[in-house]
Parts: structure tokens; C-alpha cells; sequence
């Protein structure tokens, strides 16, 4: 290389690895590595991550759970359906398990108050069985009228102690004996209110209609499949609402 014209660090002419210091008019002795650049090492871009399951509808910070996101949508855990308040609507293992808990408990009120009708039916069912043991074809229309004799009284009552026991324990409590046990409520579906009188006996009202048209002739079937329909409608609907839900304007919520 050329003689610098002026003082300063320069590349060593004797070693490339080196900076020499040219006093101006010749070569020092002073020497010094030469500072190469080292490349920064680049950061690999961030790899864009799927959004975490189960979390649509979620809210803004501070929000509301499931308020941001669109009706009935999944949130938290798989099968977790919320309002857009953040409640939870019951599963439909739980609403059955406390209608069965419920079933249990009327069915006994209602089997007690409807003893005083059984009598008879007992007093007949005696007199086939030992007329039975005698004759190898009784007559059973003693004992079939007997029973289409209570059939009104005994379906009345137990109509009286499910309403009666549904329309007190929803005012009362929001829920039944069954739904305390599994853990649910009832709540008007707009609001998270209480359960007023008027709308607990809406609730009953298709229940009542199918256990009265189950004591009427040819008609008896509509009842069946009116009992039937009526729960099972929740499997289907986005609400999970059963058809005496719709009625009333009322969901069913885990506690």
C-alpha cells in the first residue's frame, strides 16, 4: 500500500491482522489488532400460534366473559355453552338426573295423598287372585274398572303436587330439591333475576297439558309424545331450553 501523508492508525504493511501507527513520516513500532464487524446473529420471526380452543366470545380485559363473542358459543371447557352474561347453561345429564331426583320425591307426596283411592283397586285384585286359584279364567273387569276409577283422581293429584312442588321451590329457591342436588337453577333468559310466581307456573303448564290428555281416550298418545318432545327438545335447541322453557322464557344454569 501507499505511504499515508498523515499521521494516524493505518493498516500494518507487514501484517494484515494488525493497525500500525504512522507517526507522520514513518512506521511505529506500535501495533494493535485490527476490529473486524462481527454479523449480529437475526432472531427468527415469532411463528404465529393458533388461538386457544374453547376460548371464543371471550371479552376485552376486564370484560365480561363470553359478552365480546356471538350467542351460545363454547367457552372455557369442551360442551360449556354460556349467556352473554357469562353463565353457564346446564348440561343435559344434569337437567335429567334432577328431574328423575324430583320424579322420586312427588311421586312419593303424590302416592300418599292417593291412598285413600287405592282401596278399592286392592279390595278387587283380592277377589281376581282367589277367584283365580279356583277358576282358570277370571273375570279381570272388576278389577279394570277399579283401576280406571282412581286413574282421574290419582293423575289429578299427582298433576297438584308437581305443580304445587315445582311453582314453590322455584319462587323459593330458583330450583327444585333435583337441580339443588345437581348443582342448577332457573333464571328468565334475559335477566338474571329471580323466579316470579306467574312464570314458575308457565313452566308447568305443558307438563299438565300432557298428563290431562293422557286421561283422555285415542288422545292418550299426544300426551305420551308431548312428555316426551318436551325435554328432549334441549338436546337440540341452542339455549338448551326444553319446550316448557320456550314457554315460560326461562334457562336452566349450573349454580
Amino acid at each position: 500500500m501507499s505511504t499515508p501523508t498523515s499521521a494516524g492508525w493505518y493498516p500494518d504493511p507487514d501484517d494484515a491482522d494488525q493497525l500500525r501507527y504512522f507517526d507522520g513520516i514513518v512506521w511505529t513500532a506500535h501495533r494493535t489488532p485490527r476490529r473486524t464487524e462481527r454479523p449480529q446473529p437475526v432472531e427468527p420471526a415469532p411463528t404465529p400460534t393458533e388461538p386457544a380452543p374453547y376460548d371464543w366470545g371471550l371479552a376485552p380485559s376486564g370484560g365480561v366473559p363470553g359478552a365480546g363473542g356471538a350467542y351460545g358459543r363454547p367457552v372455557g371447557t369442551p360442551g360449556e355453552v354460556r349467556l352473554e352474561d357469562g353463565a353457564v347453561l346446564a348440561e343435559w345429564w344434569r337437567r335429567l338426573l334432577a328431574r328423575i331426583v324430583d320424579w322420586f320425591v312427588t311421586s312419593i307426596v303424590a302416592g300418599l295423598l292417593s291412598l285413600p283411592f287405592v282401596g278399592p283397586v286392592v279390595d278387587a285384585a283380592e277377589r281376581y287372585f282367589s277367584q283365580a286359584l279356583t277358576d282358570p279364567s277370571p273375570d279381570p273387569a272388576p278389577l279394570t274398572d277399579a283401576i280406571l276409577g282412581i286413574a282421574l283422581p290419582v293423575t289429578l293429584i299427582g298433576a297438584a303436587v308437581a305443580l304445587v312442588y315445582e311453582v314453590v321451590f322455584l319462587v323459593w329457591k330458583a330450583a327444585t330439591p333435583g337441580k339443588l342436588l345437581l348443582g342448577t337453577r332457573v333464571r328468565p333468559l334475559g335477566t338474571d333475576g329471580p323466579v316470579r310466581a306467574d312464570v314458575a307456573l308457565r313452566r308447568q303448564v305443558l307438563p299438565l297439558v300432557a298428563d290431562l290428555l293422557a286421561l283422555v281416550p285415542f288422545l292418550g298418545f299426544l300426551g305420551t309424545v308431548l312428555s316426551v318432545v318436551d325435554p328432549a327438545w334441549l338436546l337440540f335447541d341452542p339455549k338448551r331450553q326444553a319446550l316448557h322453557d320456550k314457554v315460560a322464557g326461562t334457562v336452566v344454569v349450573r349454580r
